[in-house]
């Protein structure tokens, strides 16, 4: 069993929560097909999977959080649901830009997989938020979901809280990544600035690690299941790293412990 990641609070472990956040695995349909430089989404995914088991790093629950499908087919979400339901743990979905909300809400709900918006665990709530453009790539949250957010803050006062969307919400420092953020962050942040139980914001979409503080809140950007791309680039550009995936520990007292994993290898086509 690996050690907890740079804990600097002595707590009962029974009372941590353990999140893992997988994202951007851009599964398509044909289990032959690949992606960029030749490689095989399905297989990434599934070394980080094993990665994890390996690692003994099965905690509470994981979230996907978006660009699960690189063309939203069915297959693919199908494909995912197989795997999540090998994992013995519930997995919460949210869709990405690449993504068909629909699609996964007619899939991905049943057995151990959930598209909800919500989920309370301990003392702490856990919100994923739906910040998808149809047929864009940058973010934005409609009046609804940030209606939502106000709403699930304001009746778990008591709660301390972790959100996740998919786009970044902040600059990363990559010009072409940074325009296909979220472009209301202002309204988003707003919010936030109402609740200080609100402890994390994490996201994907960047296929980069990055992680901040604002306001005593940490916002993590987490690395791709698949490709990363190069931290700080001005124009698109592929990063030598391999498959990754973070690991959150919720403390009772509000503290949020992480830290990212990356994969080297990757197992046969399955």
């Amino acid at each position: 069993m690996t050690s907890l990641p740079h804990l600097k609070i002595a707590n009962d472990r029974s009372e941590f929560i353990n999140v893992l956040q997988l994202t951007d695995s851009h599964l398509l349909a044909d289990s032959e097909a690949f992606l960029w430089n030749d490689l095989s989404t399905r297989r990434s995914l599934v070394a980080v999977l094993n990665h994890i088991q390996q690692q003994g790093l099965l905690g509470d629950l994981m979230v996907i959080s978006g660009d699960i499908a690189e063309k939203a087919e069915p297959e693919a979400y199908y494909w995912l649901l197989e795997r999540c339901q090998e994992l013995g743990l519930p997995v919460y979905c949210l869709p990405g830009n690449h993504d068909d909300p629909v699609l996964m809400d007619e899939i991905l709900n049943g057995m151990n997989v959930s598209t909800e918006s919500l989920v309370t665990l301990k003392n702490w709530q856990l919100i994923f938020l739906n910040s998808v453009v149809p047929q864009r790539s940058h973010g934005h949250l409609s009046k609804g979901q940030l209606g939502f957010l106000n709403r699930s803050l304001a009746d778990s006062l008591d709660l301390n809280t972790l959100i996740f969307l998919h786009h970044p919400p902040v600059a990363l420092g990559s010009p072409w990544m940074d325009a296909m953020g979220v472009d209301n962050a202002a309204d988003f942040f707003a919010v936030l600035d109402l609740y200080p139980q609100v402890r994390g914001v994490a996201w994907g979409h960047a296929h980069q690690e990055f992680h901040t503080e604002r306001q005593g809140v940490q916002l993590l950007g987490s690395p791709s299941t698949c490709v990363q791309f190069v931290p700080g680039s001005e124009h698109f550009q592929l990063d030598q790293r391999g498959p990754g995936y973070r690991w959150l520990i919720l403390l009772p007292g509000g503290q949020i412990e992480t830290r990212v994993y990356y994969v080297d290898c990757l197992p046969p086509a399955r």
